[in-house]
């Protein structure tokens, strides 16, 4: 593993020196050409002028001394044509028949890069019509060498410079990604670490870093948390499930160290039978925990009167809270779409709660009600109040605020942990509040209504069937 992470770190690197140095080449390429073609179009131009320089002196002189019968202007030309190397004159009368031309010597022998301008020249004594036509032609060759041998130059000053370009991108690269590397070294002591902590950002880091840092710092806090409150979530699963498995152990082998009577083995097997309810409830309610944290939803139903969906659940707790001499009502209402087996179960939970922790002679109170604008159910009883410093671990998992009503063993401490997490999958919060006069605990409901939908209809009606089928689960952890 680390070798192949040193290999992917070194490909960054080349991949990043690869694309600068292929931008500096571009950039290199591109001056290049755009000197090469202002050195040509100066030349074409030099080449121009020299041609308009020489016409025109052709046409001054022709001016003065063309005439009829008068000899001196192709005498002057013939004398002057040793003083134009690398030219080459040609001149026709208006019939077409040869008036003068340089003559074929080396001085005039040109090469296959030229240059010819054609002009026409006209008599001394002012005819209008053109009495000559000629063309005068300029070797240009030196011109193409030099660029030739500049364009040489400037691939070859492309090429030199593309490769220190690249040269210098890879040091440079390698030097700006030096702080992952350290960073690389870090995590991976982190990883072998039993306390894992955080990066420290150099005090010359590139500011781009921090932000790398401080979410990555963020992260671990976060890891560390969930790694500290799934110990104590295991460390206390351990103990809650160790208690029932020792009373099945210490059971069986007391009913299998001599020999027993029927009835005897039968009362036996019921008691065994209800601690692996129990146990079988407390996997059950664990799992449902998992599935919320792990990001499941409430299915929301159509949109329909929380009072009325709740007064099965009210009629189910109407017997146990008879027993204690405790009476049930429901005061207010709220109309909104809900996941019923969910919304009902958290509602089980609280009642049962507020049933076992009221004062005999009582009521418990469910409260419907909407506080700006969002809706919020309460269950509100009279009873000896919770300590303020237990109230905010109410909803913690296996958290008992009075361990001695709780030493009845049918409860674990996961019933308000489930409320809450009926209302983050309905988006929304829990609320606890107590004090002298009453205990009110619930939680909020996003303010949403559910899109009908015929066959989220269909599975809210099976799971309707099949919750009435867990009905006991819905007692209180």
């Amino acid at each position: 593993m680390r070798s192949k992470t040193a290999v992917e770190s070194s490909s960054i690197v080349l991949s990043l020196s690869l694309r600068l140095a292929w931008l500096a080449a571009a950039l290199l390429g591109l001056m290049a050409i755009c000197v090469y073609l202002a050195v040509a179009a100066l030349q074409v131009k030099a080449q121009e002028r020299l041609l308009t320089l020489k016409v025109n002196k052709l046409t001054e002189t022709s001016q003065i001394l063309l005439r009829a019968d008068d000899h001196r202007f192709a005498a002057l030309l013939q004398n002057n044509a040793a003083r134009r190397p690398g030219t080459r004159l040609e001149i026709f009368d208006a019939d077409g028949r040869l008036f003068y031309a340089d003559p074929f010597t080396e001085p005039h022998q040109l090469s296959r890069h030229q240059r010819t301008r054609h002009f026409t020249l006209h008599a001394a004594s002012g005819e209008a019509a053109p009495v000559l036509q000629g063309s005068f032609t300029i070797d240009v060759a030196s011109d193409v060498q030099l660029a030739q041998t500049l364009q040489n130059v400037l691939a070859l000053a492309t090429l030199i410079g593309t490769l220190v370009a690249g040269l210098l991108s890879f040091l440079v690269v390698r030097q700006g990604l030096r702080p992952l590397g350290r960073f690389a070294a870090e995590t991976e002591a982190m990883s072998r670490s039993a306390t894992p902590g955080h990066l420290a950002l150099a005090p010359r880091s590139s500011r781009e870093l921090a932000p790398l840092v401080v979410h990555f710092n963020q992260l671990m806090t976060r890891l560390r948390a969930s790694r500290d409150q799934l110990e104590a979530f295991n460390a206390d699963v351990a103990h809650e499930l160790r208690t029932p498995l020792t009373t099945l152990i210490g059971k069986t082998e007391l009913a299998l160290s001599r020999p027993r009577g029927m009835d005897e083995l039968a009362a036996t097997l019921v008691s065994n039978l209800e601690a692996l309810r129990r146990i079988g409830a407390l996997v059950n309610d664990m799992l449902f925990l998992a599935r919320a944290d792990g990001g499941d939803t409430a299915r929301l139903g159509p949109v329909g009167s929380l009072r009325a969906l709740m007064q099965d659940m009210m009629d189910y707790h109407e017997p146990a809270a008879s027993e204690r001499g405790v009476a049930l009502s429901v005061q207010g209402d709220l109309v909104l779409a809900v996941d019923e087996p969910l919304f009902l179960r958290a509602l089980s939970n609280l009642l049962d709660n507020a049933t076992r922790h009221a004062t005999p002679g009582t009521a418990v109170t469910v409260v419907l009600d909407t506080e700006a604008g969002i809706p919020q159910l309460g269950v509100r009883n009279e009873g000896a109040p919770i300590a303020p410093a237990d109230v905010p671990r109410l909803f913690d998992r296996f958290y008992r605020a009075d361990i001695a009503r709780s030493s009845d063993g049918m409860h674990c401490g996961l019933g308000l942990a489930i409320v809450a997490a009926v209302a983050r999958m309905h988006g929304g919060r829990t609320s606890a509040r107590s004090d002298a006069s009453c205990t009110v605990i619930g939680f909020t409901l996003a303010p949403h209504r559910a899109k009908h939908d015929p066959m989220e209809d269909m599975l809210r009606i099976d799971r309707r069937e099949n919750d009435g089928l867990r009905r006991g689960a819905w007692v209180a952890g």
